[in-house]
């Protein structure tokens, strides 16, 4: 028969050991998020100026019979076109040879996704067998953007800095190049924690964004993306 005191030992020692576990696993995925969290900004942020201006026609279209563009002849340029596409060349060098910071505003609460990514995970890397993290409550937890160094031209800043809702944070006339915001979501692992899972976003304005699945694996005990798949566009 266990006594009070040890009953009491043993709950402690059963309660932090749980403890440990849960910031283990939190830790984790911490680390690897910050390890990464590089690669991830330069693989999905954009600069919008590029996105905001496309190339113009250059050329003959020529159509099929239900209206739809099946090929352009280049080689049957008109003056005005041509005109054109040496004003978007010089722009789109000039957008090039800046370098100005690009800001981007990022939430640092990085949450677990409303969608569970398990199912990808095992697809994307061939049946591997998914970690549960044992992890009660809320899994959320904050990443030290500030003192993770990035090596493009984005800098990140705290999205609390800026006007909140979706029409003011467009709406505001800024004294810096304002590329867009940018959001990801928690990282899923494999039981043996080699591969992972998260969802990303890029938004450049009201309707201008792209949503992604980003995947990524330990290699020579580095972790790295493997794949970028887009999930929605806007």
């Amino acid at each position: 028969m266990i006594k009070p005191l040890q009953f009491s030992l043993l709950l402690m020692i059963i309660l932090s050991v749980s403890c440990q576990k849960k910031i283990s696993d939190l830790e984790f995925e911490k680390n690897v998020m910050t390890e990464i969290f590089p690669a991830l900004i330069d693989s999905i942020c954009i600069d919008y100026r590029t996105v905001l201006s496309p190339p113009p026609i250059y050329g003959l279209l020529t159509y099929d019979e239900n209206g739809n563009r099946i090929s352009v002849d280049s080689t049957m340029s008109i003056e005005e076109q041509k005109q054109r596409m040496a004003k978007w060349k010089h722009n789109q060098e000039t957008i090039e040879k800046d370098t100005s910071k690009l800001i981007v505003a990022f939430n640092p609460k990085i949450k677990s996704s409303n969608k569970d990514l398990k199912e990808y995970l095992e697809k994307h890397f061939n049946g591997g067998e998914v970690f549960y993290p044992k992890i009660e409550g809320d899994s959320t937890y904050i990443i030290d953007f500030k003192n993770i160094p990035l090596k493009g031209k984005f800098e990140l800043r705290n999205i609390s800095e800026f006007p909140k809702g979706s029409r003011e944070i467009w709406r505001k006339k800024y004294d810096f190049v304002f590329s867009g915001v940018v959001s990801f979501t928690g990282i899923e692992f494999d039981k043996e924690r080699k591969f992972g899972v998260l969802d990303g976003g890029f938004t450049c304005g009201r309707h201008c964004g792209n949503g992604f699945r980003i995947y990524i694996k330990k290699v020579n005990e580095k972790w790295i993306i493997d794949e970028i798949e887009g999930t929605w566009v806007s």
